[in-house]
């Protein structure tokens, strides 16, 4: 197995890896550096941004012996390792936790690591040069607000030494806490990467699960041969929907949703669940699924609400009363023959 060296955080390391192996993959599992998050692994969010000779790259697909002999610079390298004070921590550190920057965190180290590079290079950024600095930048709590007004303020620290706080309105007296900035519990742990998510968490004789998925929108699982899956040294188990104690679905508004399709719950779209590898490593894992033969029965496809409607439309839903009909809403509000006639538009 080829080797790497490499210096993370001030910290230089030799390890023996395979060629496949991405910077993330190395940082996460080999190294347990878990602040750094992958998210869509096709270099779309984000969330895994590290610096490499001072450059931000997309840590999951940066191939690792690209970082042969390279400094990397990953969030737990920003403060120290167990810093629990703010003032421990860089400005761009305090400042997302002072602006409430951080709701769930996942995405969190992937922007200070993006911002610090356009704070490197441009002490006064202006909110364009933050906004295009962050654009691949990805996050689904915040609204960007706080993240925006969080780089900014740390541009301010660097500069001053001073880190404004939040813009409010006043609050009325007597109030003590409403209206008034508060960090949350948790930010100082998603700001230094030590948060921990569902991945971010490894247990001795751990195993690992991957899903063999539909390939058709449509189609009766007829059969599922998983014998040359299972005869792989390493793997434990492929489940499928006969391995479902119980109902075999969920659901969000209705319990329509089968956990695999199969039996009598045909497959309803491409990457449905038909089976599920458990093996002692996710490479054997998914390795194990391409052995995995499916026997489909090709079923019509309905694609637009309307003609799910048709009387001729496949039946998705056998079992359901009202056939495709997941709910009925009706509407009522104002006069419409009124509205269109005094609209200049109707579309």
């Amino acid at each position: 197995m080829p080797t790497l060296a490499l210096t993370v955080n001030g910290i230089p390391h030799v390890l023996d890896v395979p060629h496949s192996r991405t910077l993330a993959q190395v940082l996460r599992y080999d190294l347990g550096l878990t602040g750094t998050k992958i998210g869509c692994n096709e270099a779309e969010c984000g969330a895994c941004t590290v610096h490499v000779n001072g450059h931000s790259v997309d840590s999951c697909i940066y191939p690792a012996f690209k970082a042969q002999g390279a400094t990397v610079l990953t969030i737990e390298g920003l403060a120290p390792r167990d810093a629990d004070d703010l003032e421990q921590l860089h400005p761009l550190q305090q400042a997302f936790v002072v602006h409430g920057a951080t709701q769930c965190g996942f995405c969190t180290p992937g922007f200070i690591l993006q911002a610090k590079t356009l704070l490197d290079e441009d002490p006064d950024p202006s909110d364009d040069a933050i906004k295009h600095c962050l654009k691949d930048t990805y996050c689904r709590c915040t609204g960007y607000t706080s993240i925006l007004s969080a780089v900014r303020a740390a541009a301010v620290k660097l500069r001053t030494g001073e880190l404004p706080g939040p813009e409010l309105p006043e609050v009325m007296e007597p109030l003590a806490h409403v209206g008034r900035a508060a960090a949350r519990p948790d930010a100082i742990d998603k700001v230094t990467g030590r948060a921990r998510y569902a991945d971010d968490y490894v247990f001795p004789g751990m195993l690992h699960a991957a899903t063999l998925r539909s390939a058709h929108p449509h189609a009766r699982i007829v059969a599922v041969d998983a014998r040359a899956a299972l005869a792989l040294p390493g793997v434990h188990a492929v489940l499928t929907h006969a391995d479902v104690p119980g109902d075999p679905r969920h659901g969000l508004v209705e319990n329509d949703w089968p956990v695999f399709a199969g039996g009598k719950f045909p497959a309803r779209y491409v990457g449905d669940p038909i089976a599920l590898v458990v093996a002692e490593s996710e490479e054997l894992a998914r390795y194990a699924l391409t052995l995995i033969d499916v026997t489909y029965d090709v079923l019509p496809v309905v694609t637009d609400p309307v003609a799910a409607r048709r009387a001729d439309a496949p039946v998705l839903h056998p079992d359901r009363p009202d056939g495709n009909l997941l709910k009925h809403i009706k509407v009522r509000q104002g006069d419409v023959a009124q509205g269109f006639a005094q609209a200049d538009v109707i579309v």
